[in-house]
């Protein structure tokens, strides 16, 4: 059976839309099929037409038509107000009046009236091809050896350079709290005490010869005073090296002592031990003289 295409089918749309006589912001997809006035056309043609403008109907499957000037608006001056079919009531979605820049968030203002608001990404993250990623920092990418970092609150590196260098040879250092093999010629410093030489016949001891041996050279008696501020575990070697023997006198606050009531060295070549073993208060040195004495 054939039908009038122009009579039948476009009353059908008239009908469709005569409840509202407003200018379509959005049309359906294009028919299947499309007529000319006075076309005889067949009805499963017609009927297929009306079918997808039906499932258009029904399902909003609607186009919008392509307009560079298109906006949205609505009843609060510009506001969109949409509602999630779960959700209980409305909620506004309230653009902000001028666009962004390059790559900013567009972050909620609370709903309402609120207009959302754009925010940058910061120093920290960076937009590139439409991926966001963190961003880059002065930090060289690469490999430190014994490294030297710094690190911000937030666990940023922001600095990083290499370590003090481990030798010529190797690079690998020893442990501190366990066994290590050692390769290679190993060049260490002096580990004892210098050697300072007196030739003068009266000396003070000071903080600063502990650990050390004084020589004193003089053929005349020498007078050697200790200190009472001398610390406690202080070792000084005393040498007689010329023929003037050592006689050590106790400073004002300081005691000492010997087991053979030593109190000088006994002849040139003689070595005495002076040694703090406490001092109370930091003020009353106690000496023991120990060695080759008179």
């Amino acid at each position: 059976m054939q039908w009038n295409a122009a009579l039948i089918f476009f009353s059908g749309i008239v009908g469709l839309f005569a409840l509202d006589a407003a200018p379509a912001a959005a049309q359906c997809p294009t028919l299947p099929y499309s007529f000319t006035n006075g076309q005889v056309t067949d009805a499963t043609q017609v009927m297929a037409d009306y079918e997808a403008l039906r499932t258009c109907l029904n399902t909003g499957e609607f186009v919008e038509a392509p307009s560079p000037t298109r906006q949205f608006s609505g009843p609060g001056g510009g506001v969109i107000t949409m509602q999630n079919p779960s959700a209980a009531t409305d909620y506004n979605f309230n653009l902000p009046a001028t666009a962004g820049n390059p790559g900013d968030l567009l972050t909620s203002g609370g709903g309402g009236t609120n207009p959302e608001a754009w925010t940058s990404l910061g120093s920290d993250m960076q937009l590139s091809s439409n991926v966001l990623s963190l961003g880059p920092t002065t930090v060289t990418a690469g490999s430190y050896s014994l490294s030297n970092i710094t690190v911000d609150s937030k666990g940023r590196l922001t600095a990083a350079s290499n370590g003090p260098s481990t030798g010529t040879s190797g690079h690998t250092l020893p442990f501190l709290d366990g066994g290590n093999t050692w390769s290679g010629t190993q060049i260490f410093g002096p580990v004892v005490g210098a050697v300072t030489t007196k030739s003068g016949t009266s000396y003070t001891l000071a903080a600063i010869d502990c650990g050390t041996t004084i020589l004193f050279t003089s053929n005349s008696a020498i007078t050697l005073t200790t200190l009472n501020s001398l610390p406690a575990g202080c070792a000084v070697a005393v040498e007689q090296g010329g023929s003037g023997q050592v006689t050590v006198n106790a400073g004002v606050g300081a005691t000492q002592h010997s087991a053979h009531s030593f109190t000088k060295t006994y002849g040139q070549y003689a070595i005495l031990g002076l040694f703090v073993d406490g001092n109370v208060g930091g003020s009353a040195a106690n000496v023991i003289i120990t060695g080759d004495g008179a």
